[in-house]
């Protein structure tokens, strides 16, 4: 897979310098060090969507992230980049950010059930993610099924998003006892700080486990329509607006 991870980087990298005009204005985003975030966020590219006869959902989704007052949103569907390029053109005109992403579901030890949210650069594109998911070898039939396990050895997968400039935050993994077991390895072994939860008192779990471990614990919406969007949100000071302050929050503590 490493061959793959070079082209896959490499490609990313040029597209990223040659695409500027995908890019908000840096200093209008500066203006705000507090931004409203709802970084799980489906559309009609996953299964089960619930979309609305008649409405166009891209700018229905960046008009309705505006009411509410969203700043940021990540565009997860499982295992689909699909419908991010109509998202991201929708909110051009809009001081939305759009940030890229995409939904996976994999084993770890007896957890067969790790719910990874993969977020990247505002610059990724669909076929950028339609290429991450076949280094991956996902096939096309698994395309927005929250179903399918992809059964790579996760470290490989957490090395290739961050080789693409990304980041992972596991996702409601305090849902069920079976996702919680996953969550020792999460912190111990893995470095993982940033958490989406499930349920918001799950922050006292990280507490009474990790006393001394600095968590940044969300609960974003998960939304499966319109409706749901923005209906579970973080209001988070980043140190740079978009991806990058998002990244900056949410990398991973590695022992050197």
């Amino acid at each position: 897979m490493s061959n793959s991870n070079d082209r896959l980087s490499a490609k990313i990298e040029k597209e990223v310098s040659g695409n500027e005009g995908r890019k908000k204005s840096a200093s209008a985003k500066r203006r705000k060090k507090s931004y409203v975030l709802d970084l799980r966020v489906h559309s009609p590219a996953s299964i089960g969507y619930f979309g609305i006869e008649g409405i166009d959902t891209a700018p229905a989704m960046v008009s309705l992230a505006k009411v509410k007052g969203l700043d940021v949103i990540a565009l997860t569907d499982y295992y689909s980049g699909a419908f991010i390029d109509q998202v991201v053109d929708a909110a051009q005109s809009s001081p939305l950010t759009v940030i890229p992403g995409v939904n996976l579901r994999c084993v770890l030890g007896a957890c067969n059930d790790l719910v990874l949210s993969c977020l990247f650069p505002e610059e990724f594109s669909s076929k950028d993610l339609e290429q991450f998911l076949k280094t991956l070898d996902v096939p096309e039939s698994a395309r927005g099924k929250s179903d399918y396990i992809l059964k790579k050895d996760v470290a490989g997968v957490f090395a290739l998003v961050e080789s693409c400039g990304g980041i992972v935050i596991p996702s409601r993994m305090d849902q069920t006892p079976h996702r919680m077991m996953a969550i020792p390895k999460l912190v111990e072994e893995y470095g993982f700080r940033t958490f989406d939860l499930a349920y918001p008192d799950s922050a006292q779990y990280f507490k009474k486990n990790w006393p001394k471990i600095k968590f940044n614990l969300y609960s974003f919406s998960n939304a499966n329509s319109l409706a749901q969007l923005g209906t579970r949100t973080a209001k988070v000071k980043l140190p740079e607006a978009g991806f990058i302050g998002v990244k900056a929050l949410s990398q991973r503590e590695i022992a050197p």
